[in-house]
């Protein structure tokens, strides 16, 4: 049986099941090349379908996340063509004049001229009653889906999107008769901000959802007002947390407003004050508040809410093992104070818990609703989910001048590593999911050199000079550099520790500089055997099993795709090194 998963929301993307086997599973934005794409995710699924040598007349089911998407949101591309300018906008015009001049504004009469052609559209708005009309957007996605694959319709099922979120972290985590509690939480879906569930023989039950007491949309707009974009660069003021100072008296006041906005109350949220809005209220209590004072207040606050929430949950059901999913669960310092709490046995953050994983947890949702009886069931435990590529899809490099080829080794790799040299690594293997680089489309370096990293952001990167770089470590290596909190596996980069203080200074390029945690991957050799063993070599001659970590790509650009992704961004930037399949690539002045 052939399954197809799609989301056709911001960071859309499809999954393709077999007989519950995930085959494939691809972001939009990899193919598109813009960030968090929002729509239908056509790219992807012709290439997942053609990957797979599967037709579109073959596909038995399609399983659709998130019930009710607004037109607006899609017909402007909101997430992927909105700059800071238009979100400061979107406040000013629509939001504000709505909320507090009681206006019927247009949203699509503001946004104009960022509506998308009609040749681009794929659905059929002309019985889209209004811009607000997701009865009618459902239906015509539904439509189209029918024509698109020649499926009818009964065999399109849309699921809720925290449902999505729900059986993504469950399922993904792999079905087992431990009793675990599963709890979701973003800016918002299908009406919901957060929900509880408790797994019972292998579903879920849902025993809470709110959408009252909107965390995610707290940090959200936080990092809209520390001009910042929304959806996209939450983990930057998680980044700039770091460096304040707990013990420094100026943080206190911006605390204390967050902390007498929203409250817990059981396991439900609870409003203190309840504010008209996240946006023009923060800003106005705010006023005068300096900017790493804000960033370290909104976390502290959202690190002391969620220990309290998840504690709180304990308390009710007596489950110690959880499962975190959905945008906020991208937040690694947060989960490490969660595991880090007494009643908590284990946390298990999927890899991209946030929206681009709706299109696998739609199929999930569909498996657990009809109880098919397969084998088995794909699991991300293993996170490369992409295609492979061949070395005859490199023959183009040989062509483009000023630019060398060699068949290399992991052994000569790290030499050039040991030399302060980065290298971006291309591997021909399946790319990772979600948004963060897991070795086989990353950009390596020592870790030991300091000055890495100010080579990295500037000549390649671009990237905001606080934030930090992550290391990948060997697996069997993690607990001697860092403080493993209840033996937690961390391959997917989803939570930081804290590193011991003798590895600090020799690891000091991939340590956030002030508070010293790091967001390690823990490479296994049965999960990537090809990245394990660089590792491997890097450290018969250095003596140290970390390299330092981080996604190869341009600033501002998606994680690359292709071998012409990676030669593109090879060009463009100031790398030297591109270990791409067993070749080394390198640039003119290379001897």
């Amino acid at each position: 049986m052939i399954i197809l998963g799609i989301h056709d929301g911001h960071n859309a993307g499809v999954s393709l099941f077999k007989n519950g086997s995930l085959l494939s599973a691809i972001s939009e934005e990899k193919i598109s090349r813009k960030k968090n794409e929002y729509g239908f995710p056509v790219n992807s699924i012709k290439l997942v379908l053609a990957n797979n040598n599967i037709k579109k007349n073959q596909i038995d089911a399609i399983a659709v996340s998130t019930k009710n998407l607004p037109p607006k949101y899609y017909l402007v591309k909101r997430n992927t063509s909105f700059s800071l300018k238009d979100y400061l906008t979107e406040q000013n015009e629509y939001w504000y004049e709505r909320i507090y001049k009681k206006r019927k504004v247009k949203y699509l009469k503001i946004f104009k001229k960022k509506i998308i052609d009609k040749k681009k559209l794929f659905y059929d708005f002309s019985n889209i009653k209004n811009e607000d009309d997701y009865i009618g957007m459902r239906e015509a996605r539904k439509n189209f889906y029918s024509k698109y694959f020649s499926i009818d319709k009964n065999k399109i099922f849309f699921f809720d999107h925290h449902e999505c979120h729900a059986y993504y972290g469950f399922y993904g985590k792999g079905l087992t008769n431990l009793k675990t509690c599963v709890v979701t939480l973003d800016g918002g879906g299908d009406g919901t901000n957060a929900a509880i569930w408790v797994s019972d023989k292998n579903k879920l039950k849902n025993v809470y959802r709110t959408n009252s007491g909107n965390l995610g949309r707290m940090y959200r707009y936080i990092t809209l007002i520390l001009g910042m974009k929304p959806t996209e660069h939450e983990f930057k003021v998680m980044g700039l947390a770091g460096y304040a100072l707990e013990k420094n008296e100026y943080y206190k006041k911006s605390f204390k407003i967050f902390q007498k906005t929203l409250g817990i109350n059981g396991i439900k949220f609870k409003y203190i004050y309840k504010p008209k809005d996240n946006y023009f209220y923060f800003k106005n209590m705010l006023n005068g508040e300096r900017f790493d004072t804000i960033s370290y207040s909104i976390q502290k606050y959202l690190e002391e809410i969620l220990v309290k929430w998840f504690e709180n949950i304990y308390k009710k059901y007596k489950i110690k093992n959880f499962v975190f999913s959905g945008g906020v669960a991208q937040n690694v310092k947060a989960t490490k104070k969660i595991l880090e709490t007494k009643n908590i046995s284990s946390i298990y953050v999927p890899p991209g818990p946030g929206d681009e994983s709706l299109c696998i947890g739609a199929v999930y949702c569909y498996l657990a609703k009809f109880k098919h009886q397969f084998k088995s069931i794909s699991t991300m435990e293993n996170p490369y989910t992409g295609i492979t590529f061949r070395e005859t899809d490199l023959k183009f490099i040989t062509k483009i001048k000023n630019l060398k080829i060699k068949k290399t080794t992991d052994k000569e790799i790290a030499k050039i590593l040991k030399k302060g040299n980065p290298v971006a690594r291309f591997s021909l293997e399946p790319n990772e999911f979600g948004p963060r680089a897991l070795g086989n489309r990353s950009i390596i370096a020592d870790p030991r050199n300091q000055d890495i990293i100010n080579l990295i952001n500037k000549k390649i990167k671009v990237r905001d000079f606080w934030m930090p770089f992550a290391p990948s470590i060997l697996e069997e290596d993690a607990k001697k550099v860092m403080n493993v909190v209840k033996n937690h596996k961390n391959p997917f980069m989803t939570i930081s520790f804290d590193v011991k203080k003798k590895y600090i200074n020799k690891i000091p390029a991939a340590v956030h500089p002030f508070d010293k945690t790091c967001r390690p991957q823990f490479v296994s050799k049965i999960t990537n055997p090809k990245y394990y063993n660089l590792i491997k070599e890097f450290k018969k001659i250095t003596g140290l099993g970390v390299l330092l970590n981080t996604s190869f790509n341009l600033h501002g650009e998606p994680i690359v795709f292709s071998p012409k992704d990676a030669i593109k961004s090879f060009l463009k930037s100031g790398l030297e090194y591109l270990y791409i399949g067993d070749f080394l690539v390198t640039k003119s002045n290379y001897k």
